[in-house]
């Protein structure tokens, strides 16, 4: 008799190093060996164990033949243990006529429907039933426990970066509150509806989150408040919650129009290749974008960064990017090995530069040809006189001309009438670009500034009759005595070059073999612009023939030809 508390205390060890599986384990009290009126506190058999406690009694729980059950007297307690596994069921067998009633059954967890033959159910590691009663006893035959893989609780988090904060693979629940919505900042309708969402922290992207639901809508600049259920993964670099539907969660819904995104501003482009930005809704500003094999990618003092059209945008860049700069917007991602970052983008624009033309300059060709069919915001000096007539040349189109310059009428060459040799205009709305124009101003005008002007580098000279009218774009010589060219100068008055000179750019003359003085009209009416005269002749002095002799001093008397006079060429018509 005096071994038996050595082989107990051997199988109580040997039982509490085993290793625990779930399951079902039936334990039989009249089996284990005790003596008659022995003493029980613990037993363990296959990770279960039983202890038996005097707790508040006045006996301590003892083992008897009759019956072949534990007494638990009163004030005893009988706890039962799993370790790391769950109970979720315990069935005691008592002798008939000692068992538990309501008013002596005490349980501090689950609930159990109590008899000869009583069963507990709940969810617990640990049990622990009394007998609250002050006299009398149970007698415990038979235990059987069931248990199952103990199931760690759903963490609760209240924001993304907690969320974030979480291993890979992780089942959480996710509450936004007002105070920290959930914002929608864009959705891409795949197979698999997906919305990148960000709170007042991080960002991550949702995936399928209660399709069938009314209270859930894909809607960019909803705000989501609630709770949902999902599972956190970290999926090559990119963060995303997957919705696993529960009867408990569930309760999420979005708020339309609560702000419409705005993208956070990333002021450098290595910023982009860090983690934490993710799922973001990201903008870059002053970028530019290059080609290779794989595509496009953004580039900024030295750094890069890939860009590719993930969401299908109609937007499509220009052929040629050198000299261009962007800012970009998008959805930040990682690339499919999970190594590096892709932007994809939602929206580019193009930074509009700005340059300045001018009359006088020789470079306005260079500056033209290095914007062609480009938006510009541009500045030209171009001084326009008040009250008479100018002529105009322009490299961008202008619609609503007398809005944009000084309430200016303004007429494009439409004809030519060779029986009396007129030129005839017509009065029009719109400036093209490349198309020489009449201009008439009400006020002087300096400058001529537009913004977003799309540049054309090429000029449109039109011709009717023996009358060509040409537009220049910087100063343009036109040589002494060619009687092929005719400009607008002084006195509202056509002229022959007299001197070789240059005409001041975005203007336009005249080419013509006619030697016949033309009148000009507009809108049917003749205008005041006079005859072509000789640029700068005088009425006084010699005049000689081209052959050097001197012929008169008074172009009166002289027939048509040409002459020199003062040391400049003259021509008579």
């Amino acid at each position: 008799m005096k071994k038996l508390p050595h082989l107990f205390l051997f199988a109580i060890l040997l039982g509490t190093c085993s290793l625990a599986n779930a399951g079902e384990v039936t334990i039989n009290l009249s089996a284990q060996g005790y003596a008659n009126a022995q003493d029980v506190s613990t037993l363990t058999v296959e990770g279960i164990t039983l202890t038996f406690s005097k707790a508040d009694g006045s006996y301590s729980p003892k083992y008897y033949n009759t019956g072949n059950a534990v007494r638990i007297y009163g004030g005893n307690t009988l706890t039962v243990d799993a370790g790391s596994l769950d109970i979720i069921q315990i069935t005691m067998g008592f002798q008939k006529s000692n068992s538990p009633s309501n008013s002596d059954f005490s349980v501090d967890c689950g609930s159990a429907i109590i008899g000869v033959t009583t069963t507990w159910t709940g969810n617990s590691s640990t049990v622990v039933f009394t007998n609250t009663a002050s006299t009398g006893h149970w007698r415990l035959q038979t235990i059987t426990v069931k248990t199952q893989a103990s199931v760690p609780p759903t963490p609760e988090v209240t924001s993304i970066t907690a969320l974030r904060a979480l291993e890979d693979g992780t089942k959480a629940r996710l509450t936004f509150g007002r105070d920290n919505p959930g914002k929608i900042e864009y959705v891409h309708e795949g197979d698999v509806i997906t919305a990148y969402v960000r709170d007042n922290g991080m960002a991550v992207s949702f995936k399928n989150f209660l399709p069938d639901d009314a209270g859930w809508h894909t809607h960019i600049g909803g705000a989501l408040i609630g709770s949902v259920d999902g599972e956190y993964n970290l999926n090559n670099g990119m963060p995303e919650f997957t919705h696993v539907s529960t009867s408990i969660a569930d309760s999420i819904l979005c708020l339309d129009n609560w702000e419409m995104p705005a993208p956070l501003l990333i002021s450098n482009l290595s910023d982009l290749t860090d983690e934490t930005h993710r799922a973001d809704y990201v903008a870059v500003e002053d970028v530019t974008i290059g080609t290779t094999d794989q595509g496009y990618y953004l580039e900024s003092e030295g750094q890069t960064i890939a860009l590719d059209n993930y969401f299908g945008m109609s937007d499509n860049l220009p052929d040629d990017l050198r000299g261009r700069t962007f800012n970009v917007a998008g959805i930040l991602d990682a690339s499919e090995d999970g190594n590096s970052s892709v932007l994809h983008y939602t929206q580019i624009d193009e930074i509009v530069p700005e340059i300045a033309l001018g009359e006088t300059l020789h470079s306005n060709l260079a500056t033209i040809g290095s914007y062609d069919d480009r938006l510009v915001n541009v500045t030209i000096d171009r001084h326009l006189v008040t009250n008479t007539w100018n002529t105009l040349c322009l490299p961008f189109d202008i619609f609503c001309f007398s809005d944009i310059v000084s309430s200016a009428k303004l007429a494009e060459f439409t004809g030519y009438n060779a029986g009396d040799n007129s030129l005839e205009f017509t009065s029009v709305k719109d400036l093209q670009g490349g198309v020489p124009y009449l201009v008439f101003p009400v006020e002087d005008v300096d400058e001529i500034a537009v913004q977003g002007a799309n540049i054309k580098s090429g000029l449109s000279p039109i011709v009717f009759g023996t009358y060509e009218m040409v537009g220049i774009y910087e100063p343009t010589t036109l040589y002494a005595g060619d009687t092929s060219v005719l400009f607008l100068g002084e006195n509202n008055t056509l002229y022959y070059p007299n001197v070789t000179n240059e005409l001041k750019g975005f203007r336009a003359y005249f080419q013509t073999m006619d030697s016949q003085p033309a009148n000009i009209f507009v809108d049917g009416v003749m205008t005041n612009i006079t005859t072509a005269t000789i640029d700068g002749e005088s009425s006084d002095g010699p005049i000689y023939n081209i052959g050097g002799q001197m012929v008169c001093t008074s172009k009166g008397k002289l027939p048509k030809g040409v002459y020199v006079k003062s040391g400049k060429k003259m021509v008579i018509r």
